[in-house]
């Protein structure tokens, strides 16, 4: 049986349990009081912050595990503030280079031990590690390094008492820098992974005990099926939730989600897109008390080129052009031949997403670079770019070079409708200039090792690129380090430009940098970025004291309620 037929087994297997159970659940109501279900269509690929790559991973990993702070942004300033969490308050020197957290004493792991600054500078060396990978080890970049160019840990982290952690950077960093990055590295408790071996803990994940001191913490986790939180009662982060407990169940199709939030066998339909703006426009007449909470300007979907050959990378560790797209021309013709205004009015309506051409969200409408390039849809300049890179018609009217036919696959994950509709309109719009691309769908975890094991030469796929920090760690040219830059794109003047913005700034210089970095992401086209979209996360009547904004869908969550 193939992976997708157990998730479609296992998910309607669910489906009949839940339906079965609701008819009993009529003589028992406080079955249901307490109890929040949530439908998502992909499992999570970890919950260790030392391995998370996937975006709700991190957000229910927030929910679970200590933090230092709390962002929270202000959609009027259009700006991210941070409040207290783990660390009550903090400070930096004059000269930017330290910085000093202190935490709350009486924040606990759920077995009772205190949280303490040793449990995040353990972790720090963990995140370290190579063998472990974490798609978040070059943070600690910023801290003083050993002569090999890696953190010194031991000279880097101070912890003069539990309560106190100090950290040490080569250079200045601005404080939104240092509060974003080191807030993203959520400590693991020290007193049960130090018996771990560091080499063993991404082999072992799936067997490794799951201890956090969040408002919940994990009753159970079946792969692919469900996975059920239960309130911390220990918890002071901020404190334990406000329902008993929340499961997170899999159904891989789309319509079958909507089907049971229809119904109401589920609270909340999340994540991968959400429900379709068509779907929410019906849901106003036929279930008006569903209520649509449209996350903006936090995710964008792209197509990514892979600007080198996979193949040999992965054989060799040799960086070479990809036959394709190891153009810029090409790259460049890619984003001309895509009719993305298309996509939009066919599936997600012009009110619901707009069209952008670099990563940066359209929320920092302050630093926008207006002058750029729009590569508004034009085959005939996409025909002109690829002809002079080469590119001429064959025989059967598919372009080719050198013998070499432009033939190849676009991947993308399944059980999203909106990246499947853009996947059809791709896949015309690049025969319509002589382009042969085959379509390709995996499950969404199979998906992302391939993006990043570079096994994809194009690949349709999306991140939740919120924050400007997190604009930073998306690109550079080390790309081994840097997981989210799936393209492999390498520019020494973006690292530049990346390096700078790092630093404390005065704001005109800041400004002038952001738009360097949109212009170079322009010109270059690493991805032929599609548009910012909408995701309208769906609620259930019963569903109480929601709150999701451009940082998180489960920003509250710990708050969230079902009403009687």
């Amino acid at each position: 049986m193939t992976i997708m037929r157990k998730i479609l087994f296992s998910a309607l297997f669910l489906l009949l349990i839940i339906t079965g159970m609701s008819g009993c659940r009529q003589e028992s109501k406080n079955l249901r009081s307490d109890h929040i279900v949530t439908g998502i269509s992909a499992d999570f690929d970890y919950l260790n912050p030392l391995l998370i790559q996937l975006s709700l991973s991190r957000e229910v990993c927030a929910l679970i595990y200590p933090s230092l702070v709390k962002p929270e942004y202000n959609e009027e300033k259009g700006a991210i503030a941070y409040k207290p969490w783990a660390a009550k308050s903090w400070e930096f020197s004059p000269d930017g280079k330290r910085a000093v957290f202190h935490l709350r004493s009486d924040a606990l792991w759920e077995d009772g031990k205190k949280v303490t600054s040793g449990d995040f500078k353990f972790s720090y060396g963990l995140y370290k590690n190579p063998k472990i990978a974490s798609s978040r080890q070059h943070y600690l970049n910023d801290l003083l390094l050993l002569p090999d160019g890696t953190a010194d840990i031991e000279r880097a982290v101070e912890t003069p008492d539990d309560s106190t952690l100090v950290l040490h950077f080569n250079q200045p960093l601005s404080k939104d820098i240092v509060l974003d990055h080191f807030n993203d590295l959520m400590p693991v408790a020290r007193h049960i992974f130090s018996a771990i071996p560091p080499d063993e803990i991404r082999s072992r994940a799936s067997e490794l005990p799951i201890v956090g001191a969040g408002p919940f913490r994990v009753r159970e986790w079946r792969r692919q099926e469900k996975l059920v939180l239960v309130a911390n009662p220990s918890s002071v982060l901020p404190r334990p939730a406000a329902t008993g407990t929340m499961t997170f169940l899999v159904v891989p199709e789309y319509t079958t989600r909507l089907a049971m939030l229809k119904s109401g066998q589920i609270d909340a339909l999340i994540s991968a897109g959400g429900i379709t703006p068509k779907d929410a426009e019906e849901l106003k007449t036929t279930n008006p008390d569903i209520s649509i909470k449209p996350v903006h300007n936090r995710y964008f979907d792209s197509i990514v080129w892979l600007n080198i050959d996979g193949e040999r990378y992965r054989n060799s560790r040799v960086v070479a052009p990809n036959r394709f797209f190891g153009d810029r021309m090409v790259r460049r013709a890619m984003t001309y031949a895509i009719d993305r205004q298309s996509i939009i009015d066919g599936f997600m309506g012009p009110d619901h997403a707009v069209i952008v051409n670099t990563s940066l969200s359209p929320a920092y409408r302050a630093i926008a670079n207006t002058t750029m390039e729009p590569y508004d849809f034009n085959p005939g300049k996409a025909r002109e770019l690829l002809r002079a890179a080469g590119w001429t018609p064959g025989a059967d009217g598919i372009l080719q070079k050198n013998g070499l036919r432009f033939s190849f696959e676009l991947a993308a994950p399944v059980g999203n409708p909106r990246r499947n509709y853009a996947a059809t309109i791709v896949q015309q719009n690049l025969r319509d200039i002589g382009i042969d691309c085959r379509l390709r769908f995996d499950e969404s975890l199979i998906f992302l090792k391939n993006q990043n094991e570079f096994r994809y030469e194009a690949a349709l796929s999306g991140l939740a690129a919120e924050t400007l920090p997190f604009q930073l760690i998306i690109w550079g040219s080390d790309f081994v380090n840097r997981p989210f830059n799936s393209s492999a794109f390498r520019n020494p003047e973006l690292d530049r430009v990346i390096g700078e913005l790092s630093r404390p700034l005065e704001s005109g210089r800041q400004a002038a940098l952001w738009k360097n970095y949109q212009q170079i992401l322009n010109d270059e086209q690493p991805r032929t970025f599609l548009y910012y979209y909408d995701e309208l996360e769906g609620f259930g009547k019963r569903l109480d004291r929601v709150e999701v904004n451009l940082l998180s869908t489960l920003y509250n969550a710990y708050d969230w309620k079902l009403k009687n």
